[in-house]
């Protein structure tokens, strides 16, 4: 059975799961969640609060891996989909957890990011990114040159015309990607 961890934006822990941007509108967490349950995947899919520390959830998300492969789970059936902030903890979980699950970052990188971080990824890794966002504008190139541990790590650009509120419902310009990217692995990963 396929896995996915889902990782929510920042929006979600300040508003909750019925969040709504001025600019973007509601985020539609529920029909993501729903969205990727249709896949046939099972989803895990933690709602974070304000209070929550990026470290510590990175951790215990990390954990929650660990333990899935200890159980058996193929490392290839496991897929990390993280939006903004979301993108940022999986970023995390990729630089810290050595194992090669697969990875997919939404809207997660921006001059901040590349600031604040200093992260070398592990895994097989699709960052998406839109090209009318001004949050998270930027292309993923820099991780790429960076993550000299990634096994693989590629970069796909959308147009929705819907800015970073690309990643607020389960668009398919980027769903279909995301959850088709684990079946883009080498066989011998």
């Amino acid at each position: 059975m396929k896995h996915i961890f889902y990782l929510h934006g920042m929006i979600i822990e300040v508003q909750g799961i019925n969040a709504v941007s001025d600019q973007f509108g509601p985020y539609e967490y529920n029909a993501i969640i729903d969205s990727l349950k249709a896949t046939g995947a099972e989803v895990h899919a933690e709602v974070r609060t304000e209070e929550t520390d990026f470290f510590e959830f990175g951790k215990k998300i990390s954990k929650e891996i660990d333990g899935l492969i200890s159980k058996g789970v193929a490392p290839s059936d496991i897929t990390v989909i993280g939006a903004s902030k979301g993108g940022m903890i999986a970023m995390y979980i990729s630089d810290m957890n050595p194992h090669k699950i697969n990875y997919v970052l939404l809207g997660s990188d921006s001059p901040y990011t590349r600031k604040t971080f200093d992260f070398n990824l592990h895994g097989t890794i699709l960052g998406i990114y839109e090209r009318s966002d001004n949050i998270a504008p930027d292309n993923y190139q820099y991780w790429i040159d960076k993550s000299t541990n990634a096994g693989k790590f590629e970069q796909l650009r959308i147009n929705t015309g819907l800015g970073h509120g690309f990643l607020y419902t389960p668009n398919k310009a980027w769903l279909l990607p995301a959850t088709e990217w684990p079946n883009h692995r080498d066989p011998k990963e």
